[in-house]
């Protein structure tokens, strides 16, 4: 009778037994193990495993083009219906890529954004710089932009670090210390989350979300630049990280384990908790609320905020979102909102 034998590595069904034969060493058959499961992968060299052979999947490069939801400085000049024509312009022209090397970013509802791809960072930015002086020229005849007063329609990632305050810096440091125990050591030096340059700009948008709740949790790893921001800006130290890894996610090659709590650790708290977090489905806000209800109680308060919500469904499921550099409580406009034109109506919508 042919029998399975127990592995340390059969976490799920990503991992299998399998017969290893060396042809040129005389046909010497091993067993071993092979699995797409980084953690099983970790585990099994710690264990003396040596590993036998290797593939790599690489996601190309992309760039933002134009986004609706965090709009870029070079557009702080345009009118609501500039804005507007302005994604109709650029959203037209990046629909007619017909290249291997630039392809536009398509996705289930994905109004918002218009972004590309290819294996060329520099040419992608080439690309995307020729195409926007195109389409601010369409413009530049009719207003003289100099002489405007700008309206701020994003929050950029812009504001150095070691440019804040002692505050944000020692913040930001103990983070580190905690968070290193979780990441690889030799992805120290590659960590996003442990070598974080520039955090988000000043912005007075932070000063009203702080009204919202007591406590906010921010999700890792592209939540510490935006913690960062809002602590820098508001001197608020009730500021929490969780983290909830969703498809795709390449941080989770630089790491020992996975990190399932909330830094700083807190085991109860009755004030109201607001999760804080980029959305395209909303699926991580949702999975975050969840859990902190299951760590500190069922009954608790938690809100959800929206940054920059790429798809209907992600503005429509938080109970707060920012958009184009506004905030809204999401059931004060629910109803005038459609599926199909959501994404340019929010822009003339007057915020909270």
């Amino acid at each position: 009778m042919k029998r399975t034998l127990p592995s340390p590595y059969f976490k799920n069904s990503n991992s299998n037994l399998i017969t290893i034969i060396s042809e040129h060493h005389a046909w010497r058959t091993l067993s071993g193990v092979q699995t797409n499961d980084y953690y099983a992968y970790r585990k099994a060299l710690l264990n003396g495993c040596h590993l036998q052979k290797a593939s790599f999947e690489l996601r190309h490069p992309e760039v933002m083009i134009y986004d609706l939801s965090n709009i870029e400085p070079n557009f702080n000049y345009l009118s609501d219906d500039e804005i507007v024509n302005t994604w109709n312009y650029l959203n037209l022209r990046t629909s007619q890529l017909n290249s291997s090397e630039l392809r536009k970013i398509k996705g289930d509802g994905l109004s918002p954004e218009i972004a590309i791809s290819g294996p060329s960072k520099p040419l992608l930015l080439e690309y995307k710089n020729s195409l926007i002086r195109e389409a601010l020229s369409n413009f530049s005849h009719n207003k003289q932009f100099s002489s405007m007063k700008p309206t701020i329609r994003g929050i950029a990632k812009n504001r150095l670090l070691i440019a804040t305050n002692d505050e944000t810096i020692d913040f930001h440091n103990r983070f580190c210390e905690f968070y290193s125990e979780y990441i690889s050591h030799e992805h120290w030096d590659s960590s996003l989350a442990l070598n974080t340059r520039y955090i988000y700009e000043y912005h007075a948008i932070w000063h009203k979300i702080k009204t919202i709740a007591k406590n906010k949790i921010f999700l890792l790893s592209a939540g510490l630049p935006l913690a960062l921001g809002y602590l820098a800006t508001t001197g608020d130290r009730n500021i929490f990280f969780s983290e909830i890894h969703r498809q795709n996610d390449p941080s989770l090659l630089t790491r020992d384990n996975d990190f399932l709590d909330i830094f700083p650790h807190t085991s109860s708290s009755n004030e109201p908790w607001l999760i804080i977090d980029k959305a395209y489905t909303g699926g991580s806000l949702r999975a975050a609320a969840n859990m902190l209800r299951k760590k500190l109680g069922y009954e608790l308060d938690v809100k959800t905020l929206a940054l920059f919500p790429k798809t209907f469904s992600a503005f429509m499921s938080a109970d707060y979102a920012i958009y184009a550099g506004k905030l809204f409580e999401v059931r004060s406009h629910a109803s005038r909102l459609d599926r199909e034109n959501w994404h340019t109506q929010l822009i003339t919508e007057q915020p909270i």
